[in-house]
């Protein structure tokens, strides 16, 4: 039997990356699945991929929505309960490392930078939680949310961004041992360089990234190579499914290594 037959599961931030991965794999499974995102095409070529997977027509739900905006948080676990009568599984993946028109989100950048990082990668779990729980209670399901190792270091061009996944991941804690005795368990993976249009997204070009990478590959990597968002979708699915039924509280770091890198000293040339 598939490992997620008869479960319902959200996948926010669906439309590429990580969670449209992850909404492949776990149609793949039999999960019966609501993805959602900004990108209507991009929702619509998720769609395509867990079809081709072996997913069901029927056990596909596409809402595009704002996780920003609280009328389609609300929107999102309503209509997915509607649907398939029930949730038990949360995938908090949507985030982004800056704002459109901005090219970081270091100190240097207005407030508002803030505001919308902290909205979009926070906050929106927040409020998207507090739909679900409800209904999450009922199913003794689980919350899986996705941060980044951005959380663990200290990069001024995100600064924003990393204090935003620093506060989902103590939310996370937090949030695991206020439902745990209730049945409900919630953990979160922190990915490190996966090759999706993250970088992209943030403005930087094509060439420039192509360079980032040869240098994590070189100093940051000790693996020497970018993870694929399939490897972060099948550490989610680990942490939904009953096979870490006694894992709650918890952060996997998914990284290649990156934060347990030694640095290359320098040279000592003076000898």
């Amino acid at each position: 039997m598939a490992k997620f037959a008869d479960k319902v599961i959200i996948v926010t931030g669906a439309s590429s990356g990580i969670g449209q991965s992850t909404a492949e794999l776990l149609a793949k499974e039999g999960a019966k699945v609501a993805i959602t995102g900004r990108s209507e095409k991009g929702l619509e070529e998720t769609k395509q991929l867990m079809l081709k997977a072996g997913g069901n027509e029927e056990k596909i739900l596409t809402i595009a929505a704002d996780v920003t905006n609280e009328e389609d948080t609300k929107r999102i676990v309503a209509e997915t309960v509607k649907k398939f009568g029930k949730l038990d599984i949360l995938v908090n993946n949507a985030g982004a490392g800056t704002m459109e028109g901005y090219p970081d989100s270091s100190i240097a950048q207005p407030l508002l930078v803030y505001d919308y990082i902290n909205n979009l990668n926070a906050r929106s779990v927040i409020a998207l939680c507090q739909e679900a729980i409800p209904h999450l209670k009922a199913s003794k399901g689980n919350i899986v949310n996705v941060s980044s190792i951005g959380s663990l270091r200290a990069s001024p061009n995100f600064m924003y961004y990393q204090m935003a996944k620093a506060a989902l991941d103590h939310f996370t804690r937090i949030l695991a041992a206020q439902l745990a005795p209730e049945g409900v368990r919630v953990n979160v993976v922190n990915p490190g360089a996966i090759r999706t249009n993250w970088l992209a997204r943030t403005g930087i070009p094509q060439a420039a990234v192509d360079a980032l990478e040869k240098s994590w590959l070189n100093v940051w990597l000790p693996m020497r190579r970018v993870g694929e968002p399939i490897e972060i979708a099948k550490t989610i699915a680990f942490l939904a499914s009953d096979d870490a039924s006694y894992i709650t509280g918890q952060m996997i770091v998914a990284d290649g290594g990156a934060v347990i890198a030694t640095v290359p000293m320098p040279k000592d040339t003076s000898r």
